[in-house]
């Protein structure tokens, strides 16, 4: 996937440019103010992968009047992160690309050439937060770009620097050498992607024909080959034999005249290819169905209908369809442009499932409403100083918070714009809105990812049928902190409110108190504790504390027993722990399964909290794909969650 890009010269980037996008996850978003150049990072990239060769590139204004002969020429040099598997080496031309790769590869992973430019050091620093993270032996880190009006391969600033391409390390050697020893290398790794990019002026109408080139990437289906297989070379000889009977006897007529081609006299498969194109597909337009059988045309909808429509239609194909000739990545500018802010959160939560599926999901955005709930993304802070110098700030949203406050000690003065608080505010408006529709929302919100793996799973039915949504806000801390931001608005009588958020934490050892807390129908914020065996339900303010209770302790026993069976073998102290206990099969709730004593109760707990708790997501995974089987259908079913039913759509 692309992590990161060098530019020099293009639109707003002056000079040359190293801004970060992704620490090899599947989801990035640009933010930032009008005019920064969020845009033009995806723009640029569009340039690399289907503008190759494209003479008028947006050459920054004053590069221009600078003048941009000699050494002074724009670049886009895209970075990529591969792994080393994901590449093509089956014949002989893709292997010695592969070992072009390799070579290139172990050269950036290791250098540490260093010269004036603070890209230089934006550079190593983000290359050592991903080694940290990817084992260079099994991924490789590789520049592919273009400079301007030159068809050749660019490397950016090290273009100069791969001495490895000839038997004189360390000497330095002619471009033509280099253009040499990667020919066909640019084609060759941009080859395994399909980028599209859809700005904010795309024509819905025009760029959901199915014969457009984005929309077959969409598809993974190429028309004309899908035509040359319905018609065959057969047919078009049949063809071409019937109408060269008929011109003869139409010339037969005429005996002193004939018709002849001026290039060919017969038809060939293009010729035939582009007409069945022409003549089927230009004529179908994408059409919205609506009740009673209807349907409207998109050129009908509204301007946020439309932008909703655009990545319904790539959710839809991307979702349906991971076995891909190429990679996908999709960029889109603002995705929630035109849209109410009711629906914000639905458009960035399908992009997000979309990162999912292995494709790369590029946005840029002034919503910042996503970056609360992302558990694994980053964002690109980009902002423009008073000289028209872009700088960024990178996150990855794993640990926004933490690196919120963090930038926040390091910061001298103000943030120039504090992220954390736009992202809460834009997120809660976005809450509120929705349950306030007709169509109303319904939302849990939740601790931690983990929380949301098992209520995907539970409350399935409502989130395909009844507008209920699952929001991980990671802790309890900051389940309050939402709680807190919609009492106001959700209380308050002069609003007519429809929906419901049900906000629900765990119960810790510490007690727990939330002021501004009040019985409403609208908004419900209750703890979950073990009480005499039975999973409840309790006020956040309750003064019932005994025992701490995580929601692994509130699980099925049966599938909860089978699911840790699986971690055993890597953790001794588990395997240890099943050879001498068995399972209380009369016992309901998964904290009594064995009648474990306190030790052996850390036992487990250790295991959740192994991987600063990511054994957590990883078991909760694990539970729902026994708890989806068959065999445990029976099982399935808590008390507890039953109960939230009610109180949700009650």
């Amino acid at each position: 996937m692309i992590i990161s890009i060098f530019l020099r010269h293009f639109k707003i980037y002056k000079g040359i440019n190293y801004l970060p996008i992704s620490e090899g996850v599947g989801f990035s978003s640009i933010i930032g103010e009008n005019g920064c150049g969020k845009s033009s990072i995806l723009e640029a990239l569009d340039f690399c992968f289907n503008k190759k060769g494209a003479t008028d590139w947006p050459i920054n204004n004053e590069a221009k009047s600078d003048g941009i002969s000699g050494d002074n020429f724009p670049f886009i040099v895209p970075v990529f992160l591969i792994h080393k598997n994901k590449l093509r080496k089956e014949n002989k031309p893709d292997l010695e690309q592969y070992n072009n790769a390799k070579s290139l590869s172990d050269f950036l992973w290791r250098t540490t050439i260093k010269a004036k430019g603070k890209f230089y050091d934006d550079f190593y620093k983000h290359r050592d937060e991903l080694s940290n993270i990817y084992d260079p032996e099994e991924y490789l880190l590789l520049f592919v770009g273009k400079k301007y009006n030159d068809p050749g391969v660019y490397f950016g600033s090290f273009h100069n620097q791969l001495t490895f391409i000839n038997d004189k390390p360390h000497e330095t050697y002619e471009d033509a050498e280099l253009q040499k020893f990667f020919k066909g290398f640019y084609e060759y790794i941009n080859s395994h992607y399909s980028y599209i990019y859809i700005p904010v002026e795309t024509d819905v109408q025009t760029y959901t024909k199915l014969e457009t080139q984005d929309m077959q990437k969409l598809m993974d289906k190429n028309i004309q080959r899908e035509i040359e297989k319905a018609i065959t070379s057969k047919t078009i000889n049949q063809i071409n034999k019937d109408l060269d009977k008929f011109v003869k006897e139409i010339e037969e007529v005429l005996e002193i005249y004939h018709y002849k081609g001026h290039f060919k006299n017969n038809l060939t498969m293009p010729d035939l290819v582009s007409k069945i194109i022409e003549a089927y597909f230009s004529i179908k337009v994408l059409n919205k169905k609506v009740e009673n059988s209807k349907s409207i045309p998109v050129t009908e909808l509204s301007s946020g209908e439309k932008r909703k429509a655009l990545i319904d239609v790539a959710y839809s194909f991307l979702r349906k369809n991971n076995d891909r000739e190429s990679n996908i990545i999709l960029a889109i500018d603002e995705p929630e442009a035109s849209l109410h802010i009711s629906n914000c959160y639905e458009q960035f939560d399908k992009l997000l499932r979309i990162s999912k599926d292995n494709h790369q999901i590029l946005v840029s955005t002034h919503w910042y409403g996503f970056l609360p709930i992302i558990t694994n993304g980053s964002a690109t802070a980009v902002t423009k100083n008073a000289k028209n110098e872009v700088t960024f700030k990178f996150l990855n949203l794993y640990n926004y918070r933490e690196n919120i406050l963090h930038s926040r000690k390091l910061h001298k003065g103000p943030l120039p714009i504090d992220y954390n608080i736009k992202s809460y505010n834009d997120l809660v408006q976005s809450i509120i809105i929705s349950v306030m529709q007709d169509n109303a929302y319904y939302w849990i919100v939740c601790e931690g990812q983990s929380e949301k793996i098992y209520f995907d799973h539970y409350f399935k039915s409502e989130i395909d049928q009844k507008n209920l949504r699952i929001l991980p806000v990671g802790g309890f801390k900051e389940v309050k902190k939402i709680y807190s931001y919609l009492t106001t608005p959700i209380k308050d009588p002069d609003y007519k409110v429809i929906g419901k958020v049900y906000c629900l934490i765990d119960t810790d050892k510490e007690r727990i108190e939330v002021s501004e807390y009040s019985k409403d129908k609208n908004l419900l914020f209750e703890r979950l504790v073990i009480r005499k065996n039975e999973s409840i339900l309790v006020e956040v303010n309750n003064v019932l504390m005994n025992p701490p209770t995580e929601i692994e302790d509130c699980l099925d026993p049966t599938i909860f027993y089978h699911a840790l069976q699986e971690f055993s073998n890597d953790y001794q102290t588990l395997w240890d722990l099943f050879a001498k206990k068995k399972q209380e099969l009369e016992e309901k709730y998964s904290a009594d399964f064995f009648d474990l004593t306190k030790k052996e109760k850390e036992i487990i707990k250790s295991f959740f909290d192994d991987h600063e708790g990511f054994n957590k997501i990883l078991f909760a995974k694990k539970y729902v794909e026994l708890a989806e089987k068959p065999f445990f259908k029976e099982l399935n079913k808590l008390d507890w969650i039953e109960e939230i039913k009610i109180k949700l759509y009650k």
